[in-house]
């Protein structure tokens, strides 16, 4: 499940990658998975480098479709397993489906919080 808060370790990757907005007009499709994102790569990697790695990775693909969420929609998706994080960087369709899901967990989320108040 994808949860509207992130914790600090997820807002590194997001503060990395702000150099990278420049990308932004490439299409999603044209960005293969960068070689050094290979299975070994990943293993030899600690689980937070792991996550940091993939990060670094969808971020650009994210900001293509939502540049103002990219980070907060990054640090909600690097809550999912690894293996389930590679199936998104191979396939648009399923990253856009979850970006789709993260952008409805955030409106009920503002919801609540309007409610509260």
């Amino acid at each position: 499940q994808l949860r509207a808060q992130r914790g600090p370790a997820q807002q590194a990757p997001m503060q990395q990658q702000q150099p990278q907005q420049q990308q932004q007009q490439q299409p999603v499709a044209a960005q293969p998975v960068d070689a050094s994102l290979t299975p070994s790569a990943l293993a030899a990697a600690s689980p937070a480098a792991q996550k940091n790695m993939i990060g670094e990775r969808l971020y650009p693909l994210i900001m293509q479709s939502q540049p103002q969420l990219a980070g907060k929609i990054t640090g909600m998706l690097l809550e999912m397993d690894n293996s389930e994080l590679l199936h998104l960087l191979e396939s648009p369709d399923a990253l856009q489906a979850k970006i789709a899901e993260a952008l409805q967990v955030l409106e009920k989320h503002q919801q609540q919080q309007e409610e509260k108040m």
